[in-house]
């Protein structure tokens, strides 16, 4: 079974002029192709592909996404064995868990395709926090815009520190992730052993991967050896190469199909999606206030969180956490980065108890 986790409705150009960002995607744009869902089961039925996921544009305003929701349920009913969609959700506002829960009332299987910094909102957000927490608890699945951080302008991308999302899938353990476009390399550090364990319930799609990632072969032989059991398909249609805009999605298709490793395909292709859509986990969150020990190796981020009182301590020691600072950095890292020796340790410690 082939299933193309992640393409987007998309039968004519999206008429909502509030939102600049998706004004500008859509804008005389030569890779930008649409259709109906007719046109889309006839592309499906050439490509051999059994089903497909839509997933949500990145709206900026909430009313927008709860509107292409409803469009897109619509849309669903049509073709419901071969047509399968995420909910757009703009995490930060105080409704975003009812309008998950509508859109999953309304069939929809998952969150996204989530962007912070085309959406405005921050991995750090209390309000984004708990939305992303209920997504956990529910066993909701995630699906986040990640561009490579380094390389070319192009319409679309954005800033992308992938530290975010590393820090995402560790306060969020049992959320099932999917970083798309290959998770802008993340998952090339699965290599350490601290990392991949992070990252146990992280998936990569292949999304539009011929723009950025042209020899396929090559990126399917490294994933396979990081990787192997962890590659999503997909292909961000209807966009499609400029000069290749006919009959796209079955070359892609193919191409990849022949670029997986054999013992690899059957997963690759579908199997890994059907995992990722059937499971339903209904774990604690996070990690609970009373099992978090305040200790040097605790990491400043979570001073803030946890023991806001405390920052006034760290100050003390030119130790200021920002939105920048990286969710690895411990108080005892933090003070060697502001200047201090060891021998402080026992010090700063004794500040802190007290």
């Amino acid at each position: 079974m082939i299933i193309d986790v992640h393409q987007h409705y998309l039968p004519r150009p999206p008429a909502y002029p509030d939102e600049a960002r998706q004004a500008w995607l859509y804008h005389d744009s030569r890779i930008q192709g649409y259709r109906d869902v007719p046109a889309l089961i006839a592309d499906m039925d050439a490509a051999g592909i059994d089903q497909i996921v839509w997933q949500g544009e990145y709206f900026r305003h909430a009313e927008n996404c709860v509107e292409r929701n409803r469009v897109v349920a619509a849309a669903l009913a049509q073709y419901p064995t071969r047509l399968q969609a995420f909910a757009s959700i703009q995490p930060a506002h105080p409704d975003a868990i009812e309008h998950i829960k509508r859109a999953r009332g309304a069939g929809l299987l998952g969150v996204g395709e989530l962007n912070p910094a085309a959406q405005g909102f921050s991995l750090r957000e209390p309000a984004v926090l708990r939305t992303l927490a209920f997504c956990a608890d529910e066993g909701i699945p995630v699906l986040f815009h990640v561009n490579e951080p380094v390389g070319p302008a192009y319409m679309g991308k954005v800033r992308t520190p992938l530290v975010a999302f590393y820090e995402c899938a560790a306060r969020f353990p049992e959320l099932p992730i999917v970083l798309a476009h290959w998770g802008g390399g993340l998952w090339w550090y699965e290599q350490i052993p601290a990392v991949k364990q992070v990252l146990r319930n992280v998936w990569y799609d292949t999304a539009a991967s011929f723009f950025t990632y042209p020899d396929t072969a090559l990126m399917a032989q490294m994933a396979s050896l990081v990787v192997p059991d962890k590659i999503l398909f997909g292909s961000d249609f209807p966009l499609h190469p400029a000069r290749s805009p006919v009959q796209w999605l079955t070359q892609w298709t193919s191409t990849f199909a022949d670029a997986c490793p054999a013992h690899l395909r059957a997963g690759w292709m579908g199997q890994n999606v059907q995992q990722l859509l059937t499971r339903t986990t209904h774990q604690s969150s996070g990690t609970p206030v009373d099992v978090v020990r305040l200790t040097m190796a605790t990491p400043v981020v979570v001073v803030a969180e946890r023991w806001p009182e405390k920052l006034i301590t760290l100050a003390r020691w030119n130790i200021v956490v920002t939105e920048e600072t990286p969710w690895w950095q411990t108080i005892a890292h933090a003070l060697s980065e502001s200047g201090h020796g060891p021998e402080v340790y026992e010090q700063v410690s004794q500040q802190l108890q007290d």
